[in-house]
């Protein structure tokens, strides 16, 4: 408990001289309950000091509450901002055109680049991206297409002169966007609940609320002011995935007089989601924040700790803490585990830039298989690892992986991102609810949408209406839209806009011939620039790129807009996501202990991993050594006993894992892979 107790002194130390601090605490460390007592020793020893705890799920809201008492205000970062900023419309009005207006094309010199043919290429997918944001505005305001965004040759040909035409119909439209807001006054403006930004209703989501909260204390000093006066500190969970102008709001953009002590609470080795500010050593470094280390681990086996330290690499060093139970120390021998690195050799190992052939990355992966097969845990486990082929059919969903993994080299980000446009991940969460008997959680989504529920046979009619979303044989798309006509959900911008995007694209390349001659060729035996020239010399590099990418976006919208998609492999995918299945995907692994944890050390075929460097004493790409310790550390963390790391190596990779895990149990498994394809997670599957 000693380091503990110096945590918390240190935190009162910050408190009594007026500095913003952070607590640094590894996963299991009991930085929710160290953030307890902080509250309860202010609300004893400072009764009349007012408190704000921030976090950012209504799960997490919940769990403060019910370890504080006194009248605090306990809420998610967005309920926060809300309440702070919603009685100001008018000042609102002032700027929420920042919010909907379309960026310039601005063109960066060729010394931001390797070389000129980098800049080429960089240079036109930004103004393709500018062109389309554009476009989806002109399509918003005047329900319009207008013609499609030139090639890159074309566009190669005079840069300077497409740029600027462009920002002159981006100057016109803006103007358009400004005078809408203008006429429609201030009233309606309102933070609407939900992931999208709307425009022709004039409210903001989540994400536009962080940006409107930013632009408002910036542009009224006021407003910090009126904050200031509200609370004598503000308690930040889990600060790694807030966004970085939440952070700089408070750290830096509140006035000083009155300025109420900022603390943040987590952990920069568990973040691992794009959109947080992940760590805030610059503060550190500056002065701003004064750095707390808590090294207690009150979650993992004094083997598992061990382990997971060699993986930190800020220097923390976390140390058993046993837990009390009935007001005594939970007994030592109760929390041993162990730690195994059990791997294969294997002699082909592909990487997704490899020229292996197919059939040699799915021996591969049947062997990896069989590797799991051999080495899971039973009872109490789950099996961590990067979303793949095997996953998604053991999962449920792989028609949807197979559409998007033919499309993007690294699909699952895209899943998530395209599926949330079209607004999917909304009716998951409606239809999990339901499955789930939480009755509150959905009166409040539909009463979002606009839908009156005043009587039992309103109720009966959603139950109804629900059970028939779960129940469909449709395509994901067509789903949804059953759900606009039942009003379970509210059609966003963001639908109607990618919508507007695909069905342009499609209509565009079906009245191109040069296409059309492409895609003959294509699947033709023409699937390589060299087998393209044979039937089309006058063919170079850059248009068989783009033809290529036409051809496989046609391929991709037409299956994910058809019924090979369906809905219920959406609901799959999500509950994969939502770890309600045996194993989880280590992209979103953050969360409660598990008895015991296998993690599957494997890229399968990701550009954005290589797991070799976490482990690498001489990797030289620090940035990417980083994030592959980053995930790992997540990974490995939730093992409250044992631990199994399993990989498949190749000759020269042995020396470096076994010498990794020296001080642990290693051992090589010799496979005796059968023919049939098809192992996964200790299951066969047909």
């Amino acid at each position: 408990m000693a380091s503990e107790l110096n945590a918390l002194d240190k935190i009162k130390d910050c408190l009594l001289n007026g500095h913003d601090f952070v607590l640094q605490g590894g996963a299991g460390c009991g930085k929710t309950e160290t953030l307890k007592q902080l509250i309860d020793f202010i609300s004893t020893e400072h009764p009349n000091r007012k408190i704000a705890c921030i976090t950012h799920t209504n799960k997490a809201v919940d769990e403060i509450k019910s370890r504080i008492d006194g009248e605090h205000v306990v809420s998610t970062i967005h309920s926060f901002l809300n309440t702070l900023i919603k009685d100001y419309k008018k000042n609102i009005h002032q700027v929420i055109y920042e919010l909907f207006k379309v960026d310039f094309m601005e063109r960066l010199d060729l010394s931001n680049y390797v070389d000129e043919k980098e800049q080429k290429s960089k240079e036109h997918e930004k103004y393709k991206k500018i062109y389309e944001k554009y476009s989806d505005k002109y399509f918003l305001l005047f329900g319009k297409r207008i013609d499609k965004v030139e090639g890159k040759r074309v566009y190669d040909t005079k840069p300077e002169e497409f740029n600027s035409d462009l920002n002159e119909r981006i100057s016109v439209i803006n103007n358009k966007i400004e005078e809408e807001i203008l006429s429609k006054g201030f009233k309606s403006i309102e933070y609407n609940e939900t992931r999208f930004n709307n425009f022709k209703d004039l409210t903001f989501g989540h994400d536009g609320l962080i940006d409107i909260a930013s632009l408002l204390i910036n542009k009224y000093p006021l407003l910090g002011k009126v904050l200031n006066d509200k609370f004598d500190y503000i308690f930040i969970d889990e600060y790694q995935d807030t966004d970085k102008q939440i952070v700089d709001l408070f750290l830096v953009k509140l006035p000083e007089k009155n300025k109420p002590v900022i603390g943040l609470f987590g952990d920069s080795m568990q973040s691992i989601y794009g959109n947080g500010i992940g760590n805030v050593e610059d503060y550190v470094r500056t002065g701003i924040l004064t750095r707390i280390e808590k090294e207690d681990n009150y979650r993992c086996s004094p083997q598992v700790i061990k382990f997971i330290n060699l993986l930190r690499n800020d220097g923390l060093n976390q140390e058993l803490a046993l837990k009390i139970r009935n007001g005594e120390e939970e007994p030592l021998e109760e929390r041993q585990g162990q730690v195994e690195f059990l791997y294969a050799v294997c002699d082909k190992k592909p990487s997704s830039k490899s020229s292996y052939t197919d059939t040699d990355k799915e021996m591969y992966i049947n062997s990896l298989n069989d590797l799991i097969d051999k080495t899971y845990f039973s009872g109490d486990s789950k099996t961590l690892l990067l979303s793949n082929k095997a996953v998604s059919v053991k999962a449920g969903f792989p028609n949807l992986y197979k559409v998007f993994s033919d499309r993007y080299r690294e699909p699952r980000e895209e899943i998530e991102k395209i599926l949330t446009k079209l607004q999917l991940l909304d009716l998951f969460e409606l239809c999990n609810a339901y499955e789930t008997k939480k009755y509150n959680f959905i009166l409040s989504k539909l009463k979002n949408s606009g839908l009156s529920i005043k009587t039992v046979a309103d109720k009966i009619n959603i139950s109804t209406n629900i059970q028939k979303i779960i129940d469909s044989d449709r395509g994901a798309v067509n789903t949804v839209e059953t759900a606009f006509t039942l009003n379970l959900l509210k059609k966003s911008e963001s639908f109607v806009t990618y919508k507007h995007r695909v069905e342009k694209f499609l209509e565009e390349i079906s009245q191109d011939a040069d296409f059309a001659k492409f895609e003959e060729d294509y699947f033709n035996d023409g699937h390589t620039l060299t087998k393209m020239q044979k039937k089309n010399p006058g063919i170079d590099e850059d248009d068989f790129k783009e033809q290529e990418r036409n051809v496989k976006q046609k391929q991709f919208l037409e299956a994910l807009f058809s019924d090979r998609v369906t809905f219920a492999e959406v609901l799959n995918f999500f509950k994969y996501e939502d770890e309600q299945t045996p194993y989880i995907t280590m992209h979103k692994t953050k969360g409660t202990g598990i008895d015991n944890v296998l993690v599957v050390l494997d890229e399968y075929f990701w550009n954005e991993y290589d797991f070799r460097t976490a482990f690498d004493p001489d990797e030289e790409n620090l940035k990417k050594k980083e994030k592959n310790l980053q995930l790992l550390y997540v990974a490995c963390s939730r093992a409250r006993f044992n631990l199994r790391c399993v990989r498949l190596i190749s000759d020269e990779e042995e020396k470096l894992f076994t010498d990794a895990f020296e001080h642990f149990d290693s051992r090589r498994i010799e496979l005796e892979l059968s023919e049939r394809s098809g192992y996964v997670l200790g299951t066969s599957y047909d």
